[in-house]
């Protein structure tokens, strides 16, 4: 039981993918509840836009980023059914694939699903490829 992405991109507890995806919001110094704006210790970065209904906080410069667009569609995905078509994996991985390095320079602690899959760095690049992989194969990449 838990969340299955096609493609080999997640397979876990949905707990599991919700720490995923708080990560990677951490790593643009944004917030998602539970909040961990522990996690960067810089609290004078973490923005007050919210990204949609869910919560989700990021920088006030967000939208000028260059992974915007794809990290909010990964944050603003149901984590639980629907899935990504071609170009929104391109735009996903890429997204991913630019904040790689900040994950990695993060070191947080893993445990259960993520730390099993190898860490947070890993995770990211698991998803990374799995998203690559649907659009090689001109296929959608589902969560369910």
């Amino acid at each position: 039981m838990g969340l299955y992405c096609s493609h080999g991109a997640f397979h876990g507890a949905y707990s599991a993918f919700n720490r995923f995806r708080q990560v990677i919001c951490a790593s643009i110094y944004g917030s998602y509840p539970p909040h961990m704006r522990d996690l960067m210790n810089k609290p004078s970065l973490w923005g007050t836009e919210v990204v949609d209904d869910e919560n989700w906080y990021v920088p006030d410069n967000f939208d000028s980023q260059p992974f915007a667009e794809g990290l909010r569609l990964f944050f603003c995905h149901s984590d639980c059914d629907g899935n990504f078509n071609t170009e929104e994996c391109i735009k996903v991985a890429d997204a991913l694939e630019m904040i790689l390095p900040r994950i990695a320079e993060m070191s947080v602690p893993s445990y259960g699903h993520i730390e099993s899959a190898g860490g947070f760095e890993e995770v990211t690049k698991k998803f990374i490829k799995g998203c690559r992989l649907a659009a090689e194969e001109g296929e959608p990449l589902t969560f369910g």
